[in-house]
């Protein structure tokens, strides 16, 4: 029987901050060539299908706080309720076996996608005035452009970039995990448990 509890070890230290550096590094590429996704969350993903939900927390809680520290945007700490649920999400469609199969990553990241673009919109139309990151802010544009409210503009742009975001995200964290060496794959049991395969 698979001990469910994660123990503070330093594989554990040593994989948040590169699952960090995954959220901030994919996250500042695809805002910079301004492509209508985020992609700044599949480090928390995928350690949530590694070794589980509370560093997959920690995880997100970190990385939030670093695109705060490193936009030195104060506003940013406003999304961190959406990254967080992007974790609790994660170790339970983990727990689920979400990544067994392309077709049930993606249903799993589509589930994610309109659950963060809910959450997420309202933040992006308030205090963000509709203006967040490049590509999304080109999309809400564009509908505004077209005459059509700011409102469901927010609305439309974050609902779009979330769903396939999120759905990438799963698809890109499902072929990390089929990728690992069977030796590396051993020292993470919960990805077994991830792929479907216990």
């Amino acid at each position: 029987m698979q001990n469910n509890r994660t123990s503070l070890t330093p594989r554990l230290l040593a994989l948040i901050p590169l699952a960090v550096g995954i959220n901030l590094a994919m996250g500042k590429i695809v805002a910079a060539l301004a492509i209508p996704v985020f992609l700044d969350t599949v480090g928390t993903v995928l350690v949530a299908a590694l070794v589980g939900t509370w560093p997959a927390l920690i995880t997100g809680l970190v990385s939030q706080v670093t695109f705060t520290v490193v936009d030195a945007r104060i506003m940013w700490l406003f999304f961190l309720p959406v990254q967080l649920f992007v974790a609790l999400y994660a170790g339970v469609a983990a727990q689920r076996a979400a990544f067994r199969s392309s077709v049930r990553a993606v249903a799993w990241g589509l589930g994610l996608g309109l659950v963060a673009a809910t959450l997420a919109w309202p933040i992006a139309l308030y205090v963000f005035g509709g203006v967040t990151a490049g590509g999304v802010t080109v999309v809400t544009t564009v509908l505004t452009g077209l005459g059509v409210p700011l409102g469901w503009s927010v609305f439309f742009a974050s609902m779009s970039a979330d769903l396939v975001d999120k759905a990438i995200t799963f698809l890109l964290v499902l072929a990390v995990l089929r990728s690992l060496p069977l030796r590396m794959a051993a020292r993470f049991p919960r990805a077994a448990s991830a792929l479907g395969r216990q």
